[in-house]
């Protein structure tokens, strides 16, 4: 039996090292051939290339290829709405989320839409300047070809090459989330709205906490908020300690490496979530000081998860006053 389970846990660490090894070879790659500041929607598209290929959502392969290519291509566009005024933006913003929501919010279980929402809302965070959009723009291009053409090749081999839904009949199956997907729409363009009037420094962090926190149901929500909440604090704290008293500085690159690895071997959202601060306030100080970068950063996840609550209070509130209107028509 110990022999059993350490084999498996042999298994485990070398699986979890080449996937680990895989993600940053592909962004490393991305920034090599598309720029340092295209890093970030080159991390998004990474994340569809570990996905698509290897879960079968129920679409069709070519369906799934064209969605893929218009949508990461699209976030890059629709980020660049962040150079304009955010009264104009706000619509823009909200319209391209609904676009995401309508095509790949189901099957829920697997979570389709979450890679191109976090290539639009990183793309927003950091846009860059007209002259350098066109490279930004073929980096889209490249990386979305990349993640269709192995998502079909994939799918094909796997048989599913007639079977799935069409484009129809997946819009048909996703717009019946419709409070879902009005609530991820209109938090994530509020969220980046709030991001521009405030002038914020980081306002990817209030965008993403908005993002993760929305969720289908109520419990989901609250579940998620208090699980943020905790891996925000002692990632925070784990930053103060280690980051600041423990480690010289020159280390600080290799450890942040060194946690995203061990982030693997959890599903876990709050212990991801630890991982996910610690990386997010070490690569803040490019721009801010630790104080500076701590205070965003609470100020940020309290209020995103205001945005989303609010916006389900809005919707239970109209779906009761929904039913009172059709209770008093019926009497």
């Amino acid at each position: 039996m110990d022999m059993v389970k350490t084999k498996n846990m042999v298994r485990l660490i070398v699986k979890n090292g080449l996937n680990f090894a895989f993600n940053l070879a592909f962004i490393f790659l991305y920034q090599m051939l598309f720029g340092t500041e295209n890093v970030l929607p080159g991390v998004a598209i990474g994340v569809g290339l570990t996905m698509f290929p290897v879960g079968y959502v129920g679409i069709r392969p070519l369906t799934m290829g064209g969605i893929i290519m218009v949508l990461y291509t699209g976030s890059v566009i629709a980020g660049q709405t962040a150079l304009i005024s955010p009264w104009l933006a706000l619509p823009v913003n909200f319209l391209f989320v609904l676009f995401i929501m309508v095509l790949t919010c189901e099957p829920a279980m697997y979570k389709p839409a979450i890679s191109f929402l976090l290539c639009f809302v990183f793309s927003q965070a950091a846009p860059v300047a007209p002259e350098a959009f066109p490279l930004r723009a073929a980096g889209a291009l490249a990386g979305s070809a990349a993640v269709a053409a192995a998502t079909v090749i994939r799918w094909k081999k796997q048989g599913h090459w007639n079977d799935g839904r069409n484009l129809k009949e997946q819009m048909k199956l996703c717009i019946v989330r419709r409070g879902y997907i009005l609530r991820m729409s209109l938090g994530i363009a509020i969220a980046m709205f709030v991001g521009m009037v405030l002038g914020l420094k980081k306002p990817l962090w209030i965008s993403i906490v908005v993002m993760s926190l929305t969720q289908l149901h109520y419990h989901e929500t609250l579940e998620r908020i208090r699980h943020r909440f905790f891996g925000n604090v002692v990632g925070i704290i784990f930053f103060l300690v280690v980051f600041k008293l423990l480690i010289p500085e020159k280390y600080a690159f290799a450890m942040v490496l060194f946690l995203g690895y061990v982030s693997f071997f959890t599903s876990e959202y709050k212990y991801k979530q630890i991982v996910n601060a610690v990386s997010a306030v070490n690569a803040s100080l490019v721009l801010l000081d630790t104080s500076t970068a701590v205070q965003n950063r609470l100020f940020c996840l309290a209020g995103g998860a205001v945005i989303v609550l609010a916006l389900y209070l809005v919707q239970a509130w109209s779906g009761n006053l929904r039913r009172h209107v059709s209770c008093g028509s019926n009497a």
